[in-house]
């Protein structure tokens, strides 16, 4: 990828959101299918790696149509979960979707910027992102602001798309995501680019080790990254310490 799409993705990425509110009535639909499901066995995962506390009042990022805080909600202990997006599309089926299941006095979602998080320092035990942060205006400057709205031994757990090491399994995946991907998105979603540009987000985005070091840079420790389904994502997890 040259200079010039690296710079039109970043333009595109502050204004992201506004393609997830015209892609937002398919978005669940395509999200589960496109994967073969394997998101929920992904989103699953988050709920074997909370952090170790008796209560737990929870912070889920770009958290769309709220599928995260549906399935951290089942560890009985996290009380409440405060899902935020700049999608208004996103969120308003996300809060329907919440109350179908009567959990809208535990899960509360609402318009709001990952990348400068509006919520006071200390307020949270655990935040989580699940394929949000690569579309971040400033991945670091969000990192570092999730740092400081967690208490002490505090945790967070981020999910997003790799590059496989494998040969074959890399190959697998680029022709999926460049070409079969996009294509029955951008159809699907009747969007002319949406899937094309969020799936060019994923090979420009850092990952594995760099990706750590970020989170290092924002003061995490106890690091770590974990490979999912053949390493075409990662769970990347981090505590606050201090």
């Amino acid at each position: 990828m040259n200079n010039a799409d690296n710079t039109t993705l970043s333009e595109r990425k502050k204004e992201s959101y506004k393609i997830f509110n015209e892609i937002a009535g398919t978005y669940d639909l395509l999200n589960h299918t496109l994967s073969l499901g394997i998101d929920i066995y992904w989103r699953n995962k988050l709920l074997k790696h909370l952090p170790i506390k008796e209560t737990i009042n929870a912070l889920d990022l770009a958290t769309g149509t709220g599928d995260v805080p549906l399935t951290l909600i089942k560890d009985e202990r996290i009380k409440k979960i405060t899902g935020l997006d700049l999608s208004k599309g996103m969120v308003d089926i996300g809060i329907q979707k919440v109350k179908k299941k009567n959990l809208d006095k535990k899960i509360n979602l609402m318009i709001g910027d990952a990348v400068n998080i509006p919520a006071a320092d200390n307020s949270f035990d655990l935040t989580t992102i699940s394929f949000g942060i690569r579309n971040f205006s400033d991945p670091q400057k969000s990192l570092h602001d999730i740092y400081r709205v967690l208490r002490k031994d505090g945790r967070v757990m981020i999910m997003e798309f790799a590059i496989p090491s494998n040969a074959l399994v890399r190959a697998v995946y680029f022709f999926y995501f460049r070409h079969f991907l996009p294509k029955i998105g951008n159809i699907v979603s009747k969007h002319k680019d949406a899937y094309t540009y969020l799936n060019k987000t994923v090979e420009q985005f850092p990952y594995g080790k760099d990706f750590l070091k970020l989170m290092e840079n924002a003061g995490f420790k106890n690091l770590e990254c974990r490979p999912l389904t053949f390493g075409i994502a990662m769970l990347y997890i981090g505590d606050k310490i201090d």
